[in-house]
């Protein structure tokens, strides 16, 4: 199993940092539909509603690229994983209150709709950080030296 976790963490790496940018593209073109999605869920004061949504898409799209080219896997994981926690908090909070809104997760380009199955599948992702932070060493990384075992190249 140890001769596969390079793999896996480069498979686990290009999914979340592959979404992480995806996602963050649309809200970077779009900025004013992604603050509306965001207001929708009513929980930030409407004087971080548009910081927010300038911010959090740039935020996304770093982390996206640290986690597909292999660069501090481990940070990019820490701050994926965080992000992710506080958007599930968010739909979790949404379903609660029966909200019938898009996730905003892909600004207006589309999103699930909030439910239990998006807190699963966000649920998931989390768990796919917590694996690239507990194992950052992978597959065709910057940091192991575009290697393939998950370790510097003598």
């Amino acid at each position: 199993m140890n001769s596969l976790m390079p793999w896996i963490g480069l498979v686990l790496r290009a999914y979340v940092g592959g979404y992480f940018i995806l996602a963050a593209v649309p809200k970077i073109v779009e900025p004013l539909a992604f603050a509306t999605a965001i207001g929708h869920y009513g929980l930030l004061p409407n004087g971080l509603i548009n910081a927010s949504a300038l911010i959090l898409p740039w935020l996304e799209i770093i982390v996206g690229i640290m986690l597909v080219v292999g660069f501090r896997v481990r940070l990019g994981a820490l701050l994926a994983g965080g992000m992710v926690i506080v958007f599930t908090i968010a739909v979790a909070y949404a379903v609660m209150l029966g909200l019938k809104i898009d996730c905003g997760c892909f600004g207006s380009s589309g999103g699930d709709e909030v439910s239990w199955w998006k807190v699963a599948k966000n649920t998931g992702m989390v768990l796919m950080c917590a694996v690239l932070w507990k194992w950052p060493k992978t597959s065709l990384s910057i940091e192991t030296g575009m290697g393939f075992g998950g370790s510097k190249p003598a």
